[in-house]
């Protein structure tokens, strides 16, 4: 909105076009056949899409009864001004009249206006995303510091104007409007923000940089474009209709202004805002100081506006949606202190946060401090998500009792783990002080004299002063002060009453005793390490934190060998269902079928530890352990299956499975399934489609031979054909016969009875029990590999193989045996274990030794004990019903299957094309890590999202994933 009134009406003067003006004005002053038209939303201008006969848009803008030509001819000035410079976004330029003039005279409803045709800038308005990743939000920021260059050497005489609008005169015009506010709440918020602009904007506002920007880059006039690859980025900036001279800085902080609005965490949005500007075009110190006063005063300015306007002649929806997303946010930023707003800033753009910091830490090194305990002893106690005190699975002993210990600074606590998640809900874990147990009554000493600044009903704050006269505060909570006001180092403070926790300030206000992980270099500027207030040393830890141990990874363990994400959590603990990373960051597992019953289940560690205190050996030895596990494991295969060869990986048992194929029937070709995986040896690697036709892959040796993949999605048969399992395997047996006529009879028919690196492929019914049929007719043998889905993970039976109604001549299996503990089996028939027993002796180191045999035992109990495989039949039930009501919601969501818990959901960018979304799939995955759930992508694409959860995984683990992932593919990547 423009003019040099101080308040308008936004409906005051507006054009009434009825149906067809707007195409007849097109065509009438601006030669331009349009054909259609569409009205668009707009504040003061009537806004209307109009297309031409040749599919040519346009916007055509007419202005308000009474607005200045001179006006908007500047405006049309500043647009072409704009298009001769190259920016990476567009802006409308203004069509030439039909006498060569930008702006057309017109009529509408008895009164004159003023009209514009302007071009079709393509894009989706900012404000219609349900969320802003934060690179988008320093798009945005870059955007503002382009749009200020390219505006820097601009210089119109219409631009020195003020209107309603103006920066300069925010709170003119919100005091103008306040009255309006019924709310006395906001009321205070409003006035208390205000203030700021007299106390740190003002002062500052004569020497700050000027020129003519656009001034009004709020999330309607921005927008967007999608990559292939989902992401949004900006695309274009329109309407300079609030464009004059002012301080350079405004475009900024009205940019900050509307990128906080429906932000959980107002300020990190502002932070990547102004750090986008900031790598464009640098700010100088006093701009960063006051960006966000000036934010919240424009976001002041808008309420109160359209608080008024309701009042006066109803707003419209435009204006009830400000309003309803602007309040919220402007009570946020009241709390904030404008300091510590500065000082993010200042962080964000690489700036130190706080000026005096260093030296108050130089002082702090060298000062003589008296310590809070005295004369006591205080030790260091490791409350961190590593530490081995939590190790056990009884309750850890209560700190202080024996002698006063204390908890490092800048450490995460173990008792403050939660999930993980973004900007406003990611936990607070990291203490930014140190936490001090020590005895209740305990008699605490102030460090350094100071002055008692304010008490907080368990604690107080002690301003002090270095030796060349630098502020700083202390912070001590937990205690029963005294009333003394003024202290020397080593009066008394108080007395202990809980747990201590100590700070050391660099600004004068009061910060939170936690902060979130992803805050904590910021804050670390903020509050210094307090230890040596305690009179020791601060602890030095060894672990290695995730940045060296990924750089120890890069430059110790091959690249082949890939961990999952772009900047993967340092884990350093697991429970049930749940990891814990090294900052108190936990994240539900949905992709680990190794840690079959749970990570580090009490009842499995116990046995493993139980067992390594009294034997562990070599499996040529006799010991009880592997007798009565193969028997047991024995039990719960079908006859004939009753022999069994221990092995450490299910790698291992599938070359063991091949080479006792090969060795029995005395023939070399093998059968497989087309995008199988069957391990990393030669041998089976050489049977996994997967790995030699994918990247660095040298095809298929001469003795495999890869049947259609049965995919009902992807596939010749898919869901429609309810005989799809018939011509599956009338294909597969095609093959067969041809194989056989051409002297290339099987050795093995190798299939998995679910497909897991595949992507969670469903065999349809029929189709195993006619190949194998086919395959045994033909001589070979049927080998079924259950790595991935055995041990009762698809619910209805404790093997895959008999959801297919069918007995395998060997069986395979590893990963969950041993719930991460490397142990592995092939089970055959004494027939063909006999048949093996060549001479050539088989025979392997740590296959079946006491400990993994015990611990396998204990898997199996708790299999029994918990129940689990009713449970993964219910939960996976619940979970494939509710990832499959996705699909219609999410275009993306191309086909859902599986059965117990193990599932997948295959992306596409199309589900007419069905083209893989395979960089979505890695998007996607990344923000569910980030949170709080772990997936990852597999199959021939890498576009199916795979779940295969710990077999303990709830009804609400299920839920939590699916909600997850339902607001990925809603709010974006």
């Amino acid at each position: 909105m423009s003019g040099a009134a101080p308040y308008e009406r936004s409906t005051q003067g507006s054009a009434q076009l009825a149906a067809g003006d707007a195409v007849r004005l097109a065509r009438d002053a601006f030669a331009q056949m349009a054909v259609t038209e569409e009205v668009l939303h707009g504040e003061a201008d009537r806004n209307v899409l109009v297309e031409t006969d040749d599919a040519r848009r346009y916007v055509l803008k007419v202005a308000r009864a009474g607005a200045s030509r001179a006006e908007l001819d500047f405006e049309v000035r500043l647009l072409e001004h704009l298009a001769g410079k190259e920016l990476p976004f567009g802006v409308p330029r203004a069509l030439p009249t039909v006498t060569g003039e930008y702006v057309a005279a017109t009529s509408f409803g008895g009164r004159e206006h003023l009209a514009r045709l302007l071009t079709w800038v393509p894009g989706t308005l900012l404000s219609s995303l349900p969320w802003h990743r934060p690179e988008l939000l320093r798009e945005v920021g870059a955007t503002a510091a382009r749009l200020t260059e390219a505006l820097s050497d601009f210089d119109d005489p219409a631009a020195a104007r003020t209107h309603h609008w103006d920066m300069r005169r925010a709170p003119e015009a919100v005091r103008e409007c306040v009255g309006f506010v019924d709310d006395a709440a906001r009321r205070g918020a409003i006035d208390r923000i205000v203030g700021w602009f007299d106390e740190y904007v003002t002062p500052k506002l004569d020497g700050l940089p000027t020129g003519i920007v656009h001034q009004d880059l709020n999330d309607f006039n921005v927008l967007v474009t999608h990559a292939p690859d989902g992401t949004a980025h900006v695309s274009g900036v329109i309407d300079p209709s609030d464009a004059l001279h002012t301080v350079q800085v405004a475009e900024l902080a009205i940019a900050v202004a509307y990128a906080m609005l429906r932000k959980p965490d107002p300020l990190a949005a502002a932070c990547e805002v102004v750090r986008g500007f900031d790598d464009v075009r640098p700010l100088s110190d006093d701009e960063l100081a006051v960006v966000f006063p000036l934010a919240a005063v424009r976001l002041c300015a808008n309420a109160t506006t359209w608080s008024r306007r309701q009042a006066e002649d109803g707003a419209n929806e435009y204006g009830r949606a400000r309003m309803r997303h602007t309040f919220p946010v402007i009570e946020h930023l009241a709390l904030i202190e404008p300091r510590v707003a500065e000082a993010r800033l200042r962080h964000a753009c690489g700036r130190v946060a706080v000026g005096a910091a260093s030296r108050v830490a130089a002082w702090l090194a060298t000062a003589n401090t008296a310590p809070l305990l005295g004369d006591a002893p205080v030790s260091y106690v490791d409350l961190s998500p590593a530490s081995e005190r939590w190790d056990g699975p009884d309750e850890p002993a209560a700190l202080g009792s024996a002698g006063a210990v204390y908890a490092g600074y800048d450490e995460a606590r173990f008792g403050d783990a939660a999930p993980r998640g973004e900007g406003a809900v990611e936990p607070a874990t990291i203490s930014l002080g140190v936490d001090v147990f020590c005895p209740a009554g305990t008699t605490i000493h102030a460090p350094f004299a100071g002055m008692v600044e304010t008490r907080d009903g368990d604690g107080l704050v002690l301003r002090h002063a270095t030796g060349d006269g630098v502020t700083f505060w202390t912070h001590v909570r937990g205690l029963a002060p005294s009333a003394v006001a003024a202290l020397a180092a080593g009066d008394t403070l108080g007395t202990a009453t809980a747990a201590l926790h100590v700070q050391v300030l660099c600004l004068p206000t009061a910060v939170p005793r936690r902060v979130r992980a992803s805050e904590r270099e910021f804050w670390r500027g903020v509050a210094l390490d307090p230890t040596q207030l305690l009179g020791v040393a601060p602890h030095a830890s060894t672990a290695l934190r995730v940045d060296d141990v990924l750089r120890v990874r890069e430059q110790r363990i091959a690249r082949s060998q890939r961990s999952y994400y772009q900047r993967p959590p340092n884990l350093v603990r697991g429970r049930g269902a749940w990891f814990t990373d090294e900052d108190g960051l936990q994240y539900l597992d949905a992709v680990n079928n190794v840690t079959h019953v749970g990570h580090c289940h009490p009842h499995v560690v116990a046995a493993g530890v139980r067992q390594m205190r009294r034997l562990n050996t070599n499996s040529r030895f006799v010991y009880e352990a592997l007798a009565t596990y193969a028997d047991r494991l024995a039990a719960r295969l079908p006859d004939p299956l009753n022999v069994l060869f221990f092995v450490c990986t299910g790698s291992e048992a599938n070359d063991l499975a091949l080479r006792m194929a090969r060795t029995t029937t005395q023939r070399e070709d093998v059968y497989v399934l087309d995008a199988a995986y069957h391990g990393n040896t030669i041998a089976v690697t050489g049977i996994s489609p997967n790995r030699y036709d994918g990247p660095g892959g040298t095809g298929a040796p001469a003795t495999t031979h890869a049947f259609a993949q049965p995919d009902r999605y992807r596939g010749a048969y898919g869901y429609d054909d309810a005989r799809a399992g018939e011509h599956y395997a009338a294909d597969a047996v095609a093959v067969v016969d041809r194989l056989v006529a051409a002297n290339r009879p099987p050795a093995a028919f190798f299939a998995e009875s679910l497909m897991g690196t595949a992507g969670q492929v469903v065999l349809p019914d029929g189709y195993l029990a006619a190949v194998f049929a086919a395959v045994r007719a033909a001589g070979g043998l049927c080998v079924s590999d259950e790595v991935q889905v055995g041990f009762g993970r698809l619910g209805t039976n404790f093997w895959g193989f008999e959801d297919h109604g069918v007995v395998p001549d060997i069986v395979t299996m590893g990963k969950p045996m041993g719930n991460g503990h490397p142990i592995a089996a092939v089970a055959t028939t004494r027939e063909i274990a006999d048949a093996f027993d060549n001479g050539m002796r088989y025979f392997n180191t740590f296959a079946g030794n006491p400990v993994s045999c015990a611990i396998a035992h204990a898997v199996l109990d708790v299999l029994d004990d918990e129940d689990l495989q009713h449970n993964a039949e219910v939960v996976g039930s619940h979970f494939v019903a509710r990832l499959t009501a996705l699909q219609d919601r999410h275009e993306l969501v191309g086909d859902v299957r599986g059965k117990g818990l193990y599932a997948g959901v295959e992306l596409v960018t199309s589900r007419a094309t069905k083209e893989p979304a395979t960089r979505q799939a890695y998007l996607i995955s990344e923000r569910m890590m980030r949170l709080g759930v772990i997936t990852y992508p597999n199959a021939r694409f890498d576009n199916v999202l795979k779940f295969k959860p710990p077999m303990m995984f709830t009804l609400d683990d299920a839920d939590r994933v699916v909600d997850t992932l339902d607001r990925v593919l809603t709010e974006g990547w």
